[in-house]
């Protein structure tokens, strides 16, 4: 027998006494750390690169014309960070690992390399932006049954977004975005795979695809002055094709079956604004329902988001609720860069309550 058979029959003995949990985590493509602050709400507040996975008719209410030098995101759930912090604070890495059996170990990296936002183009009528994302993402779970629930997906890509303006003073939006991406991920696994001698880099070989879909979006600004707020509703459908990304072929031929899918999905929300109220230079109020068809088999409430957002000079205060939790942010917006910190709960299971991961992230951005 391998040499890891050993030690991996330890862990299955930590496994099968340690109990499981059925998590169902929502995979998106993309991740916003400043919506992240404002309860996930972005379908009716979205800025620059986050209407190239949201809503596409947002970028006509980009409040300038933005070349995006370099985008850096990163998160981490509360699971991975104590995990860490253990494995550096005790010799015993083995009886770490044990303990974070059934532990969700969240992380992500985003990188917007390069992207280019007009808010007019060719006429005043029109917005567009051109870009380039990448997306690495990972939520690996051992259970008692000793399945290892690797969920891990990586994606990249270009991306195209127009948007026109319509009826008088521009009160509705139509938009669309056209993606390409190449998507690797990872399948899961058991312990006794390993038992029979299967390699680690065999056993989690998922799927490969490469791809285009679209989104279409709108949004209508009604003449309702109510508590002298402006108004905002917004309609998308995310992933129109199917959000599977194979219908341009299988980069990895060697990696049997499709990459991780992003299901189409209808967005809707309503979103209110005001400028000069209580001391603060802006406000935005909104609330969401997200993620209908990417929800596989969960309650309508995990789809819901609250959010608001005050502005003073150049610092931004956020908080909102995400699936039911508690979310907060701060963000400063200089003129070459822009820094955003947000902590936010995701729901792991098929309704709010079940089991949140808490998740901290932050982003830094160099644009001109």
């Amino acid at each position: 027998m391998k040499q890891h058979a050993k030690p991996l029959s330890i862990l299955f003995f930590f496994a099968i006494l340690t109990p499981a949990h059925a998590y169902h985590p929502i995979l998106r493509d993309f991740h916003s750390v400043r919506t992240a602050g404002m309860g996930d709400i972005r379908y009716t507040v979205g800025q620059f690169e986050e209407n190239f996975f949201a809503n596409p008719a947002r970028s006509a209410d980009n409040p300038e014309n933005l070349f995006q030098l370099a985008k850096i995101s990163l998160e981490s759930g509360s699971g991975t960070l104590g995990t860490l912090g253990n494995l550096f604070k005790s010799g015993n890495g083995l009886s770490t690992f044990s303990n974070a059996v059934g532990v969700p170990l969240y992380a992500r990296l985003q990188i917007i390399p390069v992207a280019l936002h007009l808010k007019n183009f060719i006429t005043d009528k029109w917005a567009m932006g051109v870009g380039l994302f990448f997306s690495a993402q990972t939520l690996p779970l051992l259970s008692n049954s000793g399945q290892i629930d690797v969920n891990t997906a990586i994606s990249a890509g270009p991306v195209i977004n127009v948007s026109r303006r319509l009826l008088e003073e521009d009160r509705l939006v139509v938009g669309a975005n056209l993606r390409t991406q190449i998507r690797a991920s990872s399948r899961n696994f058991s312990v006794q795979d390993f038992f029979s001698g299967t390699s680690t880099a065999n056993a989690v070989q998922g799927g490969s695809g490469m791809g285009v879909d679209l989104d279409l979006g709108s949004t209508f600004r009604p003449h309702w002055k109510t508590g002298g707020f402006d108004y905002q509703l917004a309609f998308t459908i995310n992933n129109v094709l199917g959000g599977k990304y194979t219908n341009l072929g299988k980069p990895i031929k060697s990696w049997p079956n499709g990459p991780f899918a992003t299901n189409r999905s209808v967005n809707f929300g309503l979103s209110a604004e005001r400028k000069d109220w209580i001391g603060l230079d802006r406000v935005i109020f909104g609330i969401e329902s997200t993620d209908i068809g990417n929800n596989e088999n969960g309650s309508f409430y995990r789809t819901l988001h609250l959010g608001a957002q005050g502005t003073w000079s150049v610092f931004n205060v956020r908080t909102g609720l995400n699936q039911g939790y508690f979310t907060a942010g701060f963000g400063v917006d200089l003129i070459v860069f822009s820094l955003n910190l947000a902590t936010y709960g995701e729901e792991l299971g098929l309704n709010p309550g079940i089991k949140q991961d808490r998740r901290y992230a932050l982003d830094l951005g160099f644009k001109i």
